[in-house]
């Protein structure tokens, strides 16, 4: 899944229908016309009235009126459907969102912990040092 995925997509494929219903929910205030589905999708127009048809016999967008004589369709904010998918996708955002925090958590307390490790070796390998410098000098001394 790229990052610029949505949720929709990441958890139902990308599918025409998918993308139908991605874009009416990216745009939920929104009515849009058969030509302004398909350039804003990406799909011809055949599998958009397809697309369209099984979508609202599942009642997942309605008609919402005309803009001339082309119709115009919008998400059916009523729909259980789009209820379930809209709380799927937001289960799996907070899902994700907990399991970044923990990792970024995570990763602070490892970065913590490997700088308290770096700075003991380096004071041991002062002390090291230090040792040896007194050695050094005991030896110099004269009994």
């Amino acid at each position: 899944m790229t990052e610029a995925e949505s949720g929709i997509i990441a958890l139902y494929g990308d599918s025409p229908r998918m993308k139908m219903v991605d874009f009416f929910m990216t745009f939920p205030k929104n009515e849009f016309t058969v030509p302004e589905l398909v350039e804003g999708i990406g799909m011809s127009r055949t599998t958009a009235f397809k697309e369209i048809d099984k979508l609202l016999t599942n009642e997942m967008i309605i008609r919402s009126g005309n803009i001339g004589k082309s119709p115009t369709y919008k998400i059916n904010k009523n729909s259980s459907i789009i209820y379930l998918m809209q709380k799927m996708v937001s289960l799996r955002s907070k899902t994700a969102a907990t399991s970044q925090i923990r990792n970024r958590t995570l990763n602070t307390l490892l970065r913590k912990q490997l700088e308290t490790i770096d700075q003991l070796y380096n004071r041991e390998t002062m002390l090291k040092t230090e040792l040896k410098l007194t050695r050094t000098r005991i030896n110099e001394i004269p009994v």
